[in-house]
């Protein structure tokens, strides 16, 4: 008799072969030395069980092998087995090393847990496209290939291109205010970003997934913040109804659900204000909400910086930059006083915005930006940005920024250009954060960083 534990995909089931009229002895002998991780056909008979099998999927039923062909055999000794790989930190038990499994990232997609996210994350790019185009968005594509280094940053990489030097793109950003300019009010991409940056953190790759968004602007800013606040609440309503995939995720890897939206017990409680209602806010640090359906929090960094003084032993002033960690801490404040993970920053200081980010009118300390947080960490940066090309030659100079290469990106606005804002999101930190998980490369499918260009 031999037994062998048939995988196809999600599904598992317990098969085995009896010698009989159908089944000569030499098919159990060759039942046994079919390699794990094989590919194999079978013809067999469905049949009950006595007692339920708990390795499978399908504990009530196991089939009863009559054929066996191997499609595919896998080598004999595995870099890990499977098993292993799908143990939690906290169970006993032999754990796989976290580079191994990059390195063969094709076997441990086969683990539930690894398979459920790469399928949660081609979901945040669907969703993330059919919400925009349901709201009359075209995708675009710009090039990665660029002539200088784009806005102005040096964190660049530099390759030969043709006896010249050429750079990959660290952003779309400038290219999709471009494209704006030729009469598609609303556009999107989903693209390559790469950044040369020696940042060897659980957040960071040199390569990843960039979702950039631009639009115009009729009256006031908040018209692209609340496209931002609608997309993001469209995503993770739908991302929530994948439940298969975030059970075999949270059984691995435990993460407490998303949580979104303020309880509205906590904006009668706290006088959070109702922006469509015009409800002015009475709550001490001025939260805000667009509407009662979405209620997601927005606060403007001032306040951030208020309520960050609350347990700062350092006080901060209203135009200090917010560190990574004191982003985490300001996280854990919000979800103790408001009960949400997500939230929006708003008004961000001049002296941490980029060049073409356009200033507040009645502070120009301050700009027409925000920022969008899950669990403590910056998923999301956007901004109103500067469409006067005198204004942005200006804001360029103070900055001691030089626009000298990036002169058709300054002459897409002097034959008329609409006032516009955007914002870009990255594509594998909101899967992360979404899911709770503690390293990006466990959302990046081949991982690029500074130590890992393989496979």
């Amino acid at each position: 008799m031999a037994f062998m534990v048939l995988r196809d995909e999600h599904d598992s089931v317990q098969a085995m072969a009896a010698v009989d009229e159908k089944v000569p002895k030499e098919m159990i002998d060759f039942i046994g030395q079919v390699p794990c991780e094989s590919i194999v056909e079978v013809q067999a008979h469905v049949c009950g069980t006595a007692q339920p099998i708990t390795s499978t999927t399908h504990a009530d039923i196991e089939l009863k092998i009559e054929k066996i062909h191997v499609v595919s055999e896998s080598q004999r000794t595995l870099p890990f087995t499977l098993e292993d790989a799908t143990r939690r930190e906290d169970e006993e038990g032999v754990k796989v090393n976290f580079d191994t499994r990059l390195a063969t990232r094709w076997l441990d997609m086969r683990t539930p847990a690894s398979n459920a996210i790469f399928r949660m994350q081609s979901r945040v790019c669907q969703y993330f496209r059919q919400y925009l185009i349901d709201n009359d968005f075209c995708e675009i594509h710009t090039p990665k290939i660029i002539s200088a280094a784009s806005e102005g940053g040096a964190n660049v990489f530099k390759l030969g291109y043709f006896g010249r030097d050429a750079y990959l793109a660290q952003s779309p950003q400038l290219y999709k205010q471009m494209a704006l300019q030729g009469d598609i009010p609303r556009v999107f991409e989903v693209g390559s970003v790469f950044r040369a940056e020696n940042s060897n953190t659980h957040r960071h790759l040199t390569e990843f997934v960039g979702l950039d968004v631009e639009m115009r602007i009729s009256e006031h800013y908040y018209e692209v913040l609340d496209v931002a606040e609608g997309l993001f609440n469209y995503m993770f309503e739908h991302l929530a109804t994948h439940t298969k995939e975030l059970e075999d995720i949270c059984r691995q890897y435990p993460f407490e659900p998303l949580v979104w939206k303020i309880p509205e017990e906590k904006i009668r409680e706290l006088g959070v204000g109702v922006i469509s209602d015009r409800v002015e806010p009475t709550d001490q640090y001025k939260g805000r909400v667009h509407n009662l359906e979405s209620r997601m929090l927005r606060l403007y960094y001032p306040d951030c910086i208020d309520l960050l003084n609350t347990v700062l032993t350092e006080k901060m002033s209203h135009v200090d930059d917010i560190n990574t960690t004191n982003e985490k801490l300001l996280g854990k404040l919000v979800k103790e006083r408001y009960g949400v993970d997500f939230f929006i920053s708003d008004r961000f200081p001049s002296s941490v915005r980029p060049f073409y980010t356009m200033s507040c009118k009645d502070d120009e300390r301050f700009t027409n930006s925000y920022d969008m947080f899950i669990r403590g960490e910056e998923i999301s940066s956007g901004a109103q940005r500067i469409h006067v090309p005198e204004l942005l030659l200006e804001r360029a100079k103070s900055l001691q920024v030089d626009l000298t290469p990036c002169k058709d990106y300054v002459d897409a606005f002097r034959l008329g250009a609409w006032p516009h804002g955007g914002f870009g999101v990255g594509m594998e930190r909101v899967v992360m954060l979404y899911l709770g998980l503690g390293n990006v490369r466990l959302v990046s499918m081949f991982p690029r960083d500074p130590q890992r260009v393989t496979p």
